[in-house]
Order: C-alpha cells, then sequence, then structure tokens
C-alpha cells in the first residue's frame, strides 16, 4: 500500500513539473510556456508538499529572481534568492530535485541565501522552498533555449550558423576567454608599433597569455573608483546567446576566483553596454562592436578617447552583442531581446548590477533611444553620439532624399551608361544646382551620401544579402518572386505585420501572401514649401516638382504615384516604438554628444529633434543634455570620457536616495552640475575629476600619456568657472541671451535683431539643417510619417503669386485629395507600449501584445532605487 501510495506522488510529480528537456535547443517564445500568472509566487494549495506530508502554509518572505523576469530566463540558468526570517534548516527543492546545497547565506542579510541554479528544463520550473517553520514558499520561473527566442517572436530564417564551433543548428557553443593587458609605459602605449604613414592604430591593449604573463613591473595599474589599486589585465569573454554573439569584458586577475555570488573586488558592480553604427540586416551571426563611436576607437583609444577603455579602468564590466549592432541587424526587438538575454547571463556569471550605462554613435544611438523607449530598465543611463532617434522616421528624410536626388539628377551613376541620365536629370529638372538645398533642407552633399551609405539596406533585392551564401535565393520580382526579401522592411515583419489583401501588388497577388507592410508615405507632401513663401524657389518649380517626384512601390522601386504607407504597419510602427516617440523616455538620464556634420548625413539636427520629441511627451526635457563640439560627428575626442564620468556621478546621487519617489523626480533632484548644455565647452578643465584638456583623447585621462605630466599634479580649475566658460561658449551656438540672466522684455526687444543670428549660428557653427519634411511645413520633431490632409487653402501661399488662382487650381490638380494639416497629429500614430512580446512561430503577434505583470521584477538588474520592473506600463 504505502509503495502505491509513492508511486501516485511520483507520478502527479511529474505531471506537474513536465519532463526534462534540453534547455538549449528548440525553439518557442514566453507565449509559449508562460500563462498569463507565470513567474507569480505560487499560491498554497491544498495537494501534498514535496515530501508526501499534508500541505504547508504559506511562509513569510520571497523569492527573487536576480538575474531576469522569472517569465523571461533562458539557457537554463538564474540567479535567485530566497528572503525570509525562517531560513534555519530551510530546505530547497527545485521541479521536486533537492538543491539546498547549492544556496549560500548572503555576507549582507543574515535572513537571505542566494545560488545559481543550473539546469533548468525547457518550460516551466518550479523552486519551492521549506522554511525552518514549516511554512513553505515556492515561484516558478519559465526558462527559454539559449539561442532564443524570448519575446521577439519568430525568429529571422535563414540562419546560417557562421561559428565554426556551433554545436548545433542555434549556432550555441561554450564561451571563450581570452586576456589582454595595458603596458605599464603609457608613452610605449601611444609609440609602439607607430605608423607614421597610419598613426593612431596600435591599441593600447597587448596580449596577455596566463601561462606566460609579462613581469608585473610591464603592466599598469589602476585604481577603480571604489579605490582597488590591481593589475590593468582584461579578461574578454565572447560566447553566443539568441544565434549571435556576445562579448563582455572586465577587470580580471588571472588565477583567483570569480562567481556571481563572490565577484572578483575590483568590478564595481556597473556595466557599459556598447554598440556599433550604421543599420542594415543580415541572416548569419556577426561581430560584438568593441570600442567606442561606433568602434572606430578600437586601437586608437589614445588618440581618440575611448569611455570603453575609461570604464575598465574604473572597474565597470563592458558588454556588446552583435544582435544589438544596428548595422548588423535592424530587427529593433531582438537587439532588445539579446541584451536581455546577455545582461541575464553576465548577472549569473558576474553578479548583480548597480546599474547600466549605454553608449554608441548613428545606429548604436537609434538602439539605446529605442530600447530605452519599448523596453524601459535595460539601460539606467544613456550616452548618445552622432544619434538619430529611430530607424523610421530617418528613413522617411532619405527615402525623401532619394526621390529628389532622382528627379533633380543628383546622384552618381550605377554604370557609364547611367551618365547620360544623370546628366538628362540635371538639366530638365527645372531646378538649378544652387536651388536643391530648397527643397532638401539641406546642402547636397548629404543626401547623395545617404543614397550611398544607408538607402541600398532597404532594397529587397540588394544585390548581395549578408549572410546568404545563395544569392540565388534572394527575391527579385521577375526571376524570383517568391524569394527572400531582403531588406530593412522585411527584417521587421513581426513588427508592421503583413499586408493587408486590399494592398497586394500582382506579385503578392500571385503568391497569395502579402509582403510586410510600409510604414512610410508622402501624399499630401508640398515639397519646397516653405522655400516658395520665402521666394527662394518659382511657382513653376514648386509645382513641376511635386507633379514629378512620385514616390516608392512596395519593392521600394520608384513609381509615378506617391508613396502611400500601410495603415496597420503605419500604426505597428508607432505601436512598437520602431517610430520614437520618446513617450516612455522620461526616466533615464540622456547625454547627447554632437559634433558637426562635414557631409557624411548625421545632421546635427537629431539632437534637437529627439529633444523637442522629449519635450512634447513629457513637457520637459530636464533628463536631456546636449553637448556641442567642434569635432566632426562627436563634438570631441574627450567627449565619451567625460559623459561617461558624468553620467556614472548622476546615477550614483541616484541611486543613493533611497525612496519610492517616481524616477523622473529623482533625475531631476539628482542632475550634477556638470550635466548642463555645452557648446564649444572649455569647462573640462574645471571637473570633479581633474582637468581634462578639450581635443585630448585620452592623452592626459584617465593615465597621462605625455612625459613629466602626473595628473596629481596639475591645477584644479574652480567648477565656478567652469559654468562661466560654458555660459560664454554656449551663445557661439545660439545667443541664449536668458541665460546671461537678461530680462524677458529685453531679450523681446531684441528678438528681431537677435534671432537671425541665432538661425545663422545654428546653420554655420552646428550644421543644424532641415529636412524635405520641415521644408515642407513637418515641425522639428518630424513624427509625421503620414499627414492628415486638409483642403488647399490660398492662405498658406504667399499673395505675391501672379495668377494666384491658377496656381490654387493647378495644386488641387496635383493633390486632389488634400494636401497635408502638420497642425494635426500624424495619421495612424498611437501610444507606444513597452515590453512588447510576438508570440511565436505558429501563431506570430503582429505589432506585439505586452508581456503578463508581474509582482516583482529583475532586482539584480539595477539598485533598487532606479524602480526597474521590466514590466509593461499600465494603460
Amino acid at each position: 500500500m504505502m509503495r502505491n501510495r509513492l508511486l501516485l506522488v511520483a507520478t502527479a510529480t511529474l505531471m506537474l513539473t513536465g519532463c526534462p528537456g534540453d534547455s538549449d535547443s528548440g525553439s518557442g517564445s514566453v507565449t509559449n510556456d508562460a500563462g498569463p500568472d507565470a513567474g507569480a509566487p505560487t499560491t498554497p494549495g491544498g495537494g501534498n508538499d514535496d515530501t508526501g506530508a499534508p500541505a504547508l502554509r504559506e511562509g513569510e518572505g520571497q523569492i527573487e529572481v536576480l538575474s531576469n523576469r522569472a517569465d523571461l530566463v533562458s539557457a537554463g540558468n538564474a540567479l535567485v534568492a530566497v528572503e525570509s526570517p525562517d531560513l534555519d534548516d530551510a530546505r530547497y527543492r527545485l521541479n521536486g530535485e533537492d538543491v539546498t546545497s547549492r544556496f549560500q547565506p548572503d555576507p549582507a542579510n543574515a535572513q537571505r541565501t542566494r545560488a545559481l541554479l543550473e539546469g533548468l528544463q525547457r518550460g516551466r520550473n518550479e523552486l519551492r522552498v521549506r522554511l525552518g517553520n514549516n511554512t513553505f514558499l515556492s515561484r516558478t520561473l519559465v526558462n527559454h533555449p539559449a539561442g532564443g527566442p524570448v519575446f521577439s517572436g519568430p525568429q529571422i530564417e535563414p540562419w546560417n550558423c557562421t561559428n565554426d564551433k556551433a554545436v548545433d543548428a542555434q549556432c550555441n557553443q561554450p564561451p571563450e576567454y581570452s586576456f589582454r593587458y595595458v603596458p605599464a609605459s603609457a608613452l610605449e602605449r601611444l609609440l609602439s608599433g607607430l605608423d607614421p604613414q597610419d598613426p593612431g592604430t596600435d591599441s593600447v591593449y597587448k596580449p596577455y597569455d596566463p601561462e606566460n604573463p609579462p613581469p608585473d613591473h610591464k603592466i599598469a595599474t589602476t585604481t577603480t573608483d571604489e579605490g582597488k589599486e590591481v593589475p590593468f589585465i582584461v579578461r574578454v569573454e565572447t560566447g553566443v546567446l539568441n544565434r549571435d554573439r556576445y562579448r563582455i569584458a572586465t577587470l580580471y586577475q588571472p588565477g583567483e576566483d570569480w562567481s556571481a555570488l563572490d565577484p572578483q573586488p575590483q568590478w564595481n558592480g556597473k556595466l557599459l553596454i556598447h554598440h556599433g553604427g550604421n543599420v542594415g540586416v543580415s541572416y548569419s551571426p556577426g561581430t560584438p562592436p568593441e570600442g567606442d563611436i561606433s568602434g572606430l576607437t578600437d586601437g586608437n583609444e589614445v588618440l581618440l578617447g575611448d569611455s570603453t577603455f575609461v570604464a575598465l579602468s574604473r572597474g565597470f564590466a563592458t558588454l556588446s552583442t552583435a544582435q544589438a549592432d544596428l548595422g548588423h541587424n535592424a530587427n529593433l526587438v531582438t537587439a532588445a531581446e539579446s541584451l536581455v538575454m546577455a545582461k541575464e547571463h553576465l548577472i549569473e556569471q558576474y553578479g548583480p548590477i548597480r546599474y547600466t550605462i549605454g553608449t554608441g554613435c548613428s545606429g548604436g544611438a537609434i538602439a539605446q533611444q529605442h530600447v530605452a523607449n519599448a523596453y524601459p530598465g535595460i539601460y539606467q543611463g544613456l550616452i548618445v553620439q552622432c544619434s538619430y532617434p529611430d530607424v523610421w522616421t530617418t528613413a522617411t528624410q532619405f527615402a525623401e532624399y532619394n526621390l529628389l536626388n532622382r528627379y533633380f539628377g543628383n546622384r552618381i551613376p550605377d554604370s557609364p551608361e547611367g551618365f547620360l541620365d544623370v546628366f538628362e536629370s540635371i538639366v530638365t529638372s527645372g531646378v538649378s544646382a544652387p536651388q536643391w538645398p530648397f527643397f532638401y533642407g539641406h546642402l547636397p552633399l548629404n543626401p547623395v551620401v545617404s543614397d550611398l551609405a544607408f538607402f541600398p539596406a532597404a532594397y529587397p533585392d540588394q544585390d548581395s544579402c549578408p549572410g546568404i551564401e545563395d544569392q540565388s535565393r534572394v527575391y527579385d520580382p521577375e526571376t524570383n518572386p517568391g524569394g527572400l526579401r531582403c531588406g530593412l522592411i522585411d527584417h521587421m515583419r513581426t513588427q508592421f505585420g503583413p499586408r493587408a489583401p486590399e494592398n497586394w501588388s500582382e506579385t503578392e497577388q500571385m503568391l497569395g501572401r502579402g509582403f510586410t507592410g510600409l510604414p512610410l508615405d508622402n501624399q499630401g507632401v508640398q515639397y519646397g514649401l516653405q522655400a516658395l513663401r520665402k521666394g527662394l524657389i518659382t511657382r513653376k518649380q514648386f509645382l513641376e516638382v511635386n507633379r514629378g517626384i512620385g514616390g516608392f512601390n512596395i519593392d521600394v522601386d520608384p513609381q509615378p504615384e506617391r508613396t502611400e504607407a500601410d495603415p496597420q504597419a503605419l500604426e505597428n510602427a508607432y505601436r512598437t516604438g520602431a517610430i520614437n516617440t520618446a513617450d516612455n523616455l522620461g526616466n533615464v538620464p540622456i547625454i547627447d554628444l554632437r559634433g558637426p556634420d562635414p557631409g557624411i548625413a548625421h545632421d546635427a539636427y537629431h539632437s534637437w529633434q529627439m529633444r523637442a520629441r522629449i519635450e512634447k511627451a513629457q513637457g520637459d526635457a530636464d533628463n536631456h543634455v546636449i553637448w556641442f563640439g567642434a569635432f566632426p560627428l562627436a563634438g570631441d575626442t574627450v567627449f565619451t570620457a567625460e559623459a561617461l564620468m558624468t553620467m556614472d556621478q548622476w546615477l550614483a546621487n541616484i541611486e543613493s536616495e533611497a525612496t519610492d519617489r517616481p524616477m523622473s523626480e529623482k533625475i531631476t533632484t539628482h542632475r550634477p552640475d556638470f550635466a548642463r548644455d555645452r557648446c564649444l565647452s572649455l569647462s573640462g578643465l574645471s571637473a570633479d575629476w581633474g582637468p581634462i584638456l578639450t581635443q585630448s583623447g585620452a592623452l592626459v585621462y584617465p593615465d597621462p600619456v605625455i612625459p613629466g605630466v602626473d595628473s596629481e599634479d596639475l591645477p584644479q580649475v574652480p567648477g565656478e568657472l567652469g559654468q562661466v566658460l560654458d555660459l560664454a561658449t554656449n551663445q557661439v551656438c545660439g545667443l541664449d541671451l536668458e541665460a546671461l540672466g537678461i530680462p524677458s522684455v529685453v531679450t523681446d526687444l531684441l528678438s528681431p535683431i537677435t534671432d537671425p543670428v541665432v538661425e545663422a549660428q545654428q546653420t554655420a557653427v552646428q550644421t543644424r539643417f532641415g529636412t524635405p519634411r520641415t521644408v515642407a511645413g513637418d515641425d522639428i520633431r518630424t513624427l509625421t510619417n503620414k499627414c492628415q490632409l486638409k483642403p488647399v487653402d490660398p492662405e498658406d501661399y504667399p499673395d505675391w503669386l501672379t495668377g494666384k488662382e491658377a496656381f490654387l487650381d493647378e495644386v488641387r490638380e496635383i493633390f486632389p485629395n488634400g494636401v497635408c494639416d502638420f497642425d494635426k497629429p500624424p495619421k495612424h500614430e498611437t501610444e507606444t507600449l513597452t515590453w512588447l512580446q510576438y508570440g511565436d512561430a505558429q501563431s506570430p503577434t503582429f505589432g506585439g501584445k505586452p508581456l503578463p505583470r508581474q509582482t516583482a521584477g529583475a532586482t539584480g538588474w539595477a539598485s533598487k532605487a532606479f524602480n526597474v520592473s521590466l514590466n509593461p506600463k499600465q494603460p
């Protein structure tokens, strides 16, 4: 009889916990394995406990999952903590197996134990703790495969594993480790291996062999921000998660242990995530970015400055993932997912994080600002360089550059035969080259650069699809209509959704399926309207350009008709954050580093564009700082280091406040004095962390390279002088007279004189140009990918036009459905939702739906003061 009872208990246990599975293989997402309450603490029921005894009462305390949300854990591991006053003689069971020996007391809290749980089965896992007073705690963890997905839905296919050590079709492989060190002589770092014809390419790091290390006196030492002096030796971990590579670097002492429960003391618990630039697609694993400013500083750290080098020297860990490199992967949701999985892995192997700072230029800025807006909590602070706010309003800008380029003939021919077409366009366009900027809103060089550098990634039939070995598989509307559509739009299929049948092209009708919806539109856009009002172009030029500019079809090929967005795709672009409305950026400090654009399509305008979006979304921009400098794109070679120090101070100030005040209030209260707008600034001489010379790279900080210079001997300049310097130099860029304390009655009186000067300064100094949309009447936010229409209004056009009624008739003929009304909100605009998940391969959720809310988030992601929940916001 007793044996039969035991068999019944064992059978019931198996039914409840599920069959063991391979945690590193298979497919699926959070929706396959988790119901609405997945990951929430389990309520005691009326059944038996894991020993067959009568049901126990719920105990006092909680089980925390430190490394991720309980329903988003992956790769078979989770770092957990159990807190209760009744932990004496407690017993811990995972899916019925006794794991008590894995739990260790927390030295900082006598009522807390912690453990790294390994070997989680695929799907639901039950952690149950029987407390010493015969009560219990329970929590469900939902484990996803190391190869993903977790919440991103159907994965990009095909996927070609190019890593030689891959053990399965998800490209999984064991982590690999390498070491490097910084030589003791700073001068040697600069000069060793220097090639006069290619200066600055020698890395500050040298390979380090733990089996044959250099003498100790040959290795530099560094002192972390917590006062730990250690040899400057860095361990680099590389591996694969979510089918692609990640990279983690830390100061590391070879021969000493490091675990999440006992990290080496030089780690300060802080994390810097760095990103690559550009925007593109790929169908195979990539290389995680190294260095700052989109990787350009890797090997140029001394001359160009590098926040990753500075971060490591101060005790940070650094992290990058290939999937969060937009030049490799334009799918913004898998970018966020890769960071979630990589942060979880870092916490499980290295320990809980105090806070995370992002950094990156161009596409690296897009990645940060998108992820922070759509998946808040991954970062606690952002340092964006040469930034754009998002991909898909920028895509509107570049698409309209392309249309205007074609109309004007302002492009580089595809072949020698194409010169004739280009010449013909220039001659017949009716608009002279000096007038092109009146339509572009910009000098003609940037539109050409955008066509060459960025626009090719939009084509579904591009000549070389990255990661595809057999290019004959790629879509061609004539020869292979059912092939792989290799472009930015189709890389976002789960987010945008397929086109409705009523909008299908002939190719789609033949295939019986819709391509990914298009979130771009130029219906009703009056190109050159503001220039017409100012008399910079003629009525004939205005009419002919708007009559002939045309648009794009679903294959991103030019067509005579204007581009028309797919309504659902456009709504989903706002909903998913692909169009960044900044709805959810109020809880993260941002330092925007900007320099003049020498003609490579990174207008300074974009920094103020994002500020305007933040101000509109939250009523102020107290969390947004702009530093403008003379160095192209990035502002100054010292800005990345200074911004890291400033952001670190900002977040440390916030961390010190243990209250439940709204995060936006904490950001404003604890904003350091140095976190102020700067323009052509010299105030780095007065920084709290010591004087930094402008445009000096890393020659002075963190360790002077100049012979005979000791940072401790450099005089400390009063901080007040820095404020005066900023106030004075800021006038060069904006003539902000009110900042000088001049009463508004005086500034209002002077505005007819100062306003034109301000506009000239912003153009000449900052290169704050416009776009085709701002020239057409949109405001600086340029959030209107599709405008609401209005009838042609005579008041919108200048009275000096001769034959105005005939002119208006022609405008109505060009725009029979009306023209853009930029005073109204964008068409199909909707609020950006957070923490969306996208179903699975069998049942994708186009446009996403919010993850289920949880009572507790990932408490190891950031200190308590940051209120990180990883929950979708309440509607």
